[in-house]
């Protein structure tokens, strides 16, 4: 069996150079030991310029741009309810756009402060039973400005909910740049020939699909006559699907009458 000094390094530098790299080895594994039971206040990518920071202090994950200073954005708990939240910062001109996300809510608002009172904001709620909700809030400029609401709600009955109104149900303008249309509404227009001078004579529109559990049907004639010649127009028993259409006049041309069946 071969002695331990036997096992030794035949020369004294290779002896050396062992005995170093386990001196270092040990020092490594103290080193590790201390940081496992240490509390850091501050670790970073980077000691200046662009970089991430954890933050003990502020218990936060914070990243940095070029100049060293400005946040970008932060991760870390809210104060209010003690959740978690996000928060970014846009570099966009004329003003720098921030965004924060916490608690089921997220708002916008300039970086600086002073230039918007209220802060726009997109929120979900729900009680789990009767609705569930997402709401888009326009934000406003000054603390008197009512701000726009548009609520998609999706109810516990089935059906689903879009409204637009003003804050605290103050009247909201809505403009539509293109064609509106809605499954509630249909409309037309037919040719009618009455069958006789100052007889009243009907044409039925059929093949409507208007959605609603009430109806009402309008019309109007395309004349340059209306009381002289065409002296009457009318429309009778609207449905989901069609309703019927009246035309008189004092003789027996061919009118256009515009059309309109509404389901409410």
């Amino acid at each position: 069996m071969p002695r331990q000094l036997d096992q030794l390094p035949a020369d004294t530098t290779t002896l050396a150079r062992k005995v170093a790299a386990l001196e270092r080895e040990v020092k490594e594994l103290r080193a590790a030991r201390r940081l496992s039971s240490a509390t850091i206040g501050l670790v970073q990518t980077a000691a200046a310029g662009s970089r991430v920071a954890l933050n003990q202090s502020t218990k936060s994950v914070q990243v940095y741009g070029d100049d060293g200073t400005t946040l970008l954005a932060e991760l870390g708990p809210q104060d209010a309810d003690g959740g978690g939240g996000l928060w970014t910062r846009g570099l966009q001109t004329p003003h720098n756009m921030s965004a924060s996300l916490g608690s089921g809510q997220l708002t916008f608002r300039p970086v600086d402060n002073g230039l918007v009172a209220v802060s726009a904001s997109m929120s979900y709620d729900t009680d789990a039973y009767q609705y569930s909700d997402l709401i888009l809030t326009s934000g406003a400029v000054n603390k008197t400005d009512h701000r726009a609401i548009l609520t998609l709600e999706s109810l516990f009955d089935g059906t689903a909910h879009v409204s637009v109104q003003g804050e605290n149900s103050a009247p909201c303008t809505f403009d539509v740049l293109g064609i509106f249309s809605a499954s509630n509404i249909a409309y037309g227009s037919v040719s009618i020939t009455p069958s006789a001078a100052n007889t009243p004579t009907s044409v039925n529109v059929t093949g409507l699909s208007v959605k609603g559990a009430s109806f009402f049907a309008l019309a109007t004639p395309a004349t340059a006559v209306p009381g002289s010649q065409v002296t009457g127009v009318g429309a009778t028993n609207p449905t989901a699907t069609g309703a019927t259409i009246w035309l008189t006049r004092t003789n027996t041309t061919a009118t256009t009458v515009n059309w309109m069946v509404l389901g409410i």
